[in-house]
């Protein structure tokens, strides 16, 4: 991981000296140098725009002597590009409506530090790419001026054509077809410059040409303006002409040498020790795959594969013992590698394959098959036998990365992460960016398990304290690294959801419980599945279910989707019109961690969930302090009141089951009855309440 520090300047429309030291400190804790500067009136804001160029404006709405529009027009005023984030009072979507249109490009609650940050962080990353745009488009100015006056001073003939008809030509081209007025040569189109013998050929180059980025060369027959002709070879390759898509044509006497011509291209190509293709070669291809995946969405597949013992082996056989074996193992490579892939050596002891189209199973295949089949073979330096294991990294070739060194860059990164050699892993974004060794080394681990099958439905189940039994169970997961240890859940699921993996666990979770229930003997067992905060606000989470269910043929009631207080205060409008409709439907909600916001009452009214799941902290204190479990006697008047169901959760000692005993508890769970396990075996009628 890179551990190069950013340094941004900021500017803090912010009354609030605690609060912009809190802001600082929260995106210093995530690996920012942090420049900022406390703007509090209009002529403040004036002075900092005219010192120096700032990359992020954090502005109060409710600061009245600079309110962010105000803030806004001042920074448009002097032409600056500086993004501007808007603190609100609470999550409010007509605010964040409201902030945007008058120019923020987005707005966040002020005491959701963390969502403060990731935005920032996500202006930050496009205030680079802009800049970085602006950089690329200046310098290609300079670069396509420096192109025209090479092409006119150029000694080849060089033309470029558009539909058929030029839309430049250099000096050169001219005098070799015998035209000395540009503007004639403009009119005539490229065909008739072509011997009638040749142009059934130069139309199917041409064509061929509009489908492919590679480069065609072929003999033909030129015709002059005073209808002699000449004898020549033209390579038509794409190009682009004053922002038009062309062909650019280059033509060479027939005299030159064109096969010795190609023989010196292709061992221009290969890399002198192992006669693989060299580094150069390999990063114009990928470069090529770059461009195919930008323009058409065509993936490709980097596999990067180092030999681990290349130090070992230098100290024991020197550079002379390295370059055998890093001989033998590129001739042994190009065994295993299919033909269609493109091999090349791109450093000491490092190889570089290139899979094209949709691979990434196939890239996994070939890093996995490589690691197993290097074990049986034996390498010979000097006499001894060696063996070799691999460290391969996998990199996707997608839209998302427009340089072909950054992909190598990614694959290596990924090698790096195979912790004492043997293995291959997949390069992951997340991991990567991941804010410190900690985190990335369990998103590591999570990334691991859920690839390798490493991850299991655990049940919990909640048992009715009063009344007639009836077998529910709390779905939990588990997850093991390649030792077979569990991971912490508490660490795990935070890595997760910041790294963007919360949806498809939950979806994970939500079939295999299907799955479960289907082969469950018990037909009224009922599953408690809970639902993050990224599936609540996929639009399409109902549809899902429903299909989901259909496909199995299970009650609808079969699946309690479990929702947490916080969650549904982050995205209320969301979250109730998502209970409305799964209740409209027949499905079962429940609201968890409940009685940790002061709103909470109208909470439960709003979303008239049919369980209430009391937050974990409460149940935990309730019977070692008396204010707590007052607290909590009122919480569950309230939900008995609005007729719902109600849970009280880490029940791990007698001492808190006597206490919950006069509360008038609907369900109760915890260690006390039964620790999660891999099977749904509780007894429910021998429990004893």
């Amino acid at each position: 991981m890179s551990s190069k520090i950013k340094t941004i300047h900021l500017l803090l429309a912010e009354p609030s000296s605690n609060h912009a030291e809190a802001i600082i400190n929260a995106l210093r804790n995530r690996g920012y140098a942090v420049r900022a500067t406390q703007v509090l009136n209009a002529e403040e804001l004036n002075s900092a725009l005219e010192k120096g160029v700032s990359d992020l404006l954090l502005s109060d709405s409710e600061y009245k002597d600079l309110p962010p529009a105000q803030a806004i027009e001042q920074i448009v005023t002097y032409g600056r590009d500086i993004p501007c984030i808007v603190m609100l009072p609470k999550n409010d979507e007509e605010l964040i409506v409201s902030a945007m249109n008058f120019g923020a490009k987005d707005a966040v609650s002020r005491e959701n530090l963390q969502l403060l940050c990731l935005k920032t962080e996500r202006e930050l990353h496009s205030l680079e790419s802009r800049r970085k745009k602006n950089q690329a488009e200046l310098a290609l100015k300079a670069t396509e001026k420096r192109c025209t006056l090479l092409l006119d001073s150029s000694q080849d003939a060089i033309a470029y054509v558009h539909d058929g008809m030029h839309v430049y030509a250099n000096k050169a081209y001219m005098e070799l077809f015998g035209y000395e007025d540009y503007d004639e040569l403009m009119c005539v189109p490229a065909l008739d410059m072509i011997a009638k013998e040749s142009q059934d050929e130069f139309r199917q180059y041409l064509k061929d040409i509009s489908s492919s980025s590679e480069h065609q060369s072929f003999s033909f027959s030129g015709t002059k303006s005073d209808m002699s002709h000449f004898e020549a070879i033209m390579t038509l390759s794409a190009a682009n002409y004053d922002d038009e898509v062309c062909t650019q044509l280059l033509i060479r006497s027939a005299a030159d040498n064109a096969e010795l011509e190609e023989k010196l291209k292709e061992l221009s190509a290969l890399d002198n020790l192992t006669d693989l293709y060299n580094k150069n070669y390999f990063m114009e291809q990928l470069q090529h795959a770059v461009e195919k995946a930008a323009e058409n969405g065509e993936t490709s597949n980097v596999v990067y594969i180092e030999y681990d013992q290349h130090e070992q082996l230098l100290s024991d056989y020197g550079i002379a013992g390295v370059d055998q074996v890093t001989k033998d193992c590129a001739s042994w490579l190009s065994e295993q590698v299919e033909e269609d892939c493109t091999l090349a050596r791109i450093g000491d002891h490092a190889y570089a394959v290139l899979l094209h189209g949709n691979s990434k199973q196939k890239a996994k295949s070939l890093a996995a098959s490589l690691c197993e089949n290097i074990h049986s073979h034996l390498f010979d330096i000097e006499g001894h036998t060696v063996k070799l294991t691999f460290s391969i990294g996998v990199s996707p070739v997608g839209e998302d990365t427009n340089d072909a060194s950054q992909i190598i860059s990614q694959a290596h990164s990924a090698s790096n992460r195979v912790e004492d050699g043997n293995g291959y892993k997949i390069f992951n974004k997340a991991v990567h960016a991941a804010g410190n060794e900690a985190d990335a080394e369990m998103l590591n681990k999570v990334h691991d398990a859920i690839e390798s099958g490493r991850i299991k439905l655990m049940f919990q189940p909640i048992v009715k304290l009063h009344g007639d039994e009836r077998c529910i169970y709390q779905v939990l997961l588990q997850l093991t690294d390649e030792d077979g240890n569990t991971l912490d859940s508490s660490k795990v699921f935070p890595v997760a959801k910041a790294a963007g993996l919360a949806e498809k666990l939950d979806l994970w979770i939500f079939t295999q419980s299907l799955k479960s229930l289907k082969a469950h003997s018990n037909t009224k067992t009922q599953l408690m599945v809970a639902l993050s905060g990224a599936s609540l606000i996929n639009p399409k989470l109902v549809t899902m279910i429903e299909k989901a269910f259909k496909t199995t043929g299970l009650d609808k009631n079969r699946i309690i989707f479990q929702i947490e207080e916080s969650d549904a205060i982050n995205h209320l409008k969301r979250v109730l019109v998502l209970c409305a409709e799964l209740k409209e439907k027949g499905f079962v909600t429940c609201l968890s961690d409940y009685g940790n916001d002061p709103s909470h009452h109208t909470l439960v009214d709003q979303l008239d969930s049919d369980f209430v799941r009391i937050s974990d902290a409460k149940a935990q204190e309730l019977h070692k302090d008396s204010e707590i479990a007052e607290e909590v006697q009122h919480l569950l008047d309230e939900i008995h009141t609005r007729d719902k169901q109600s849970i009280i959760p880490k029940v791990e000692e007698a001492a808190m089951l006597a206490a919950l005993w006069p509360m008038n508890v609907r369900y109760i769970q915890g260690y006390y009855l039964q620790r999660p396990g891999l099977k749904m075996d509780y007894d429910f009628s021998a429990s004893g309440f």
